[in-house]
């Protein structure tokens, strides 16, 4: 007796919907600023700035924190990946403001040399303060229209703006 194999049958993917993914619908967050609002309250919620914060600890750099944030963005439908890249900038200011505010050492990630994390690191993990770190992520969110007012480049054009 012949075995059936488990995998795709051959041009099954031509058959398929190819809208059975949330990065093939349209983004819930077209427009920048909405997506920074999104981006920040997420990062903000209590459990989200108690994650955030352990991988700061943990010597996890900012700008792998801010590619697993906007990539899991992309991936839920959240924004498209043109949007995510033009967020990678408020994102990574909001976790180092989160950190500042923790009194967290952080790496931007840009160094060449990574540390290893170590026993005693992981030690000083289980110290955090949910309580502070919550405190924390609503400093954060307060702030978040002088981070506004303060951004450059794309992000500090208004739709009033015109384009030269």
């Amino acid at each position: 007796m012949a075995r059936i194999p488990n995998g795709p049958i051959p041009g099954e993917n031509f058959t398929k919907d190819t809208k059975n993914f949330p990065w093939h619908r349209p983004p819930e967050f077209s427009d920048l600023d909405k997506a920074v609002e999104a981006a920040m309250e997420k990062l903000t919620d209590e459990e989200s700035s108690v994650g955030v914060l352990t991988m700061l600890e943990l010597g996890v750099p900012v700008s792998a924190i801010t590619e697993m944030f906007i990539m899991s963005g992309v991936s839920m439908g959240k924004w498209t990946v043109d949007t995510g890249i033009l967020l990678a900038g408020p994102v990574s200011h909001i976790i180092c403001l989160m950190a500042k505010g923790y009194d967290i050492e952080y790496d931007l990630g840009i160094d060449k040399e990574k540390p290893v994390p170590t026993k005693a690191f992981f030690s000083e993990i289980k110290k955090i303060d949910k309580k502070k770190a919550k405190q924390v992520s609503e400093s954060v969110e307060s702030q978040l229209p002088e981070i506004q007012e303060q951004a450059t480049g794309f992000l500090s054009m208004n739709k009033s703006s015109e384009v030269m």
